[in-house]
């Protein structure tokens, strides 16, 4: 299953595909892969889920513009967090995801 969103040369850059290479830099290990909808057009398909190989552990978010702001949700508990911007996405999905930051601390 590809796990990463290879992002094509587009004359406009939305947010979420900075956010998603920002990440996938940071984090080649995690698999990001967009919701697949049944309906194209009719289904939401501003989704996008975070996961590392073998873990239980998920993180989404959602955008239907995939501009910011974003809903940030995990299944780990009930937390829902609103980002406003792309850095502010990229620390809650590291935190959420507890991954280790550069500094090597989780």
């Amino acid at each position: 299953m590809a796990c990463h969103l290879f992002l094509a040369e587009k004359e406009s850059v939305r947010d979420k595909e900075i956010l998603i290479q920002s990440f996938n830099t940071s984090y080649p290990t995690v698999c990001v892969r967009q919701l697949d909808v049944s309906h194209a057009g009719a289904d939401d398909d501003g989704l996008w889920f975070f996961q590392e190989p073998d873990s239980k552990l998920e993180v989404q978010i959602e955008s239907s513009t995939g501009m910011c702001p974003f809903l940030v949700e995990t299944n780990e508990s009930e937390t829902r967090v609103t980002t406003t911007t792309i850095k502010e996405t990229l620390e809650t999905l590291g935190r959420l995801l507890h991954l280790e930051t550069s500094t090597g601390i989780r």
